[in-house]
């Protein structure tokens, strides 16, 4: 009986000093999983971004001629955070890019923030042709209104307000399809890079 009760103090003596231990390691919570306190969760801001893209265009019919096209640009949106908790928050963005005509845009992204300073996230979207005439159908020039994307990219926070951005971004489908109406022209798939900067209010 005594051997128990002695074993049972040393086992208490054991978890409390384990205790004392975590409470002093500040990395010793689990920030994927703990939530925030439902308070200023949402923060809102712009970004600014220069564009570069590439995409290969293709002409001729049957036997097609193809080259590769860059283009650059710029681009300005709207965003707004919502914070899951320490490590995770979600994005929704919208604004119009404007180095293959201007086409708005509106995308969705997941944010990991791995250090006190950088964060990596993943998003899907789609732009805007403001000159189709079927929603995701092709219409007769081989355009269609919704041209989805997929996204990644990373952020560094350079300050409260200011935060660098650099992102790829790829497009799911051809812009433009051949057809009999755009003399069988059709546009591929378009790369983007981007390096841009964010400002929250």
């Amino acid at each position: 009986m005594k051997t128990k009760f002695t074993f049972c103090i040393l086992c208490l003596i054991l978890i409390s000093q384990i205790s004392k231990a975590q409470e002093n390691t500040p990395n010793s919570i689990n920030h994927l999983f703990e939530f925030e306190q439902p308070v200023n969760r949402w923060s809102t801001g712009l970004t600014f971004q220069a564009l570069t893209g590439f995409r290969e265009i293709k002409s001729g019919g049957r036997n097609y001629d193809s080259f590769n096209e860059g283009c650059i640009g710029l681009g300005v949106g709207f965003y707004a955070d919502y914070k899951i908790n320490k490590v995770w928050k979600l994005r929704a963005e919208a604004g119009i890019n404007a180095y293959l005509g201007f086409d708005p845009y509106l995308n969705i992204q997941s944010e990991f923030q791995f250090t006190n300073r950088w964060s990596f996230y993943t998003g899907a979207g789609t732009y805007f042709n403001t000159g189709a005439d079927h929603l995701v159908q092709r219409d007769e020039n081989g355009t269609a209104i919704l041209n989805p994307y997929v996204q990644l990219g990373l952020r560094y926070k350079m300050s409260k307000n200011w935060t660098v951005d650099l992102r790829y971004q790829q497009d799911l489908y051809a812009r433009k399809r051949a057809t009999n109406f755009n003399n069988f022209n059709k546009d591929g798939p378009l790369a983007t890079f981007s390096l841009g900067f964010n400002y929250r209010f």
